[in-house]
């Protein structure tokens, strides 16, 4: 059995409740539709190039979705600098980039 606990018009998120009747159990699943924040992530990547320079202080080289952020988030991931430069340095992430070059 499934059903939608929830649904975030703005976040594109939903949480969806299955309940496994054979043993008791449930899991909630959460699903983003990412693919406007796809769409932002490459238009702001082919805004810079591996020269463009760092500004002073803060500069965004990443727009993660939410529903990958909360994953991250519960494995300690976002609290390991070093992990989070692995992670955004990967090509397996690397849509999620919004400037060129390594972090």
């Amino acid at each position: 059995m499934k059903k939608i606990l929830d649904h975030d018009p703005e976040t594109k998120t939903t949480q969806i409740f299955h309940a496994n009747e054979h043993d008791q159990t449930y899991a909630v699943e959460t699903r983003q539709d990412v693919g406007e924040i796809l769409k932002n992530n490459q238009a702001q990547l082919n805004e810079t190039d591996r020269h463009t320079r760092y500004g002073d202080g803060m500069t965004k080289v990443a727009s993660i979705p939410m529903s990958v952020y909360a994953e991250w988030l519960q494995k300690g991931y976002t609290r390991d600098q070093k992990k989070m430069k692995e992670l955004l340095n990967s090509p397996d992430f690397q849509k999620f980039r919004t400037r060129q070059g390594r972090i």
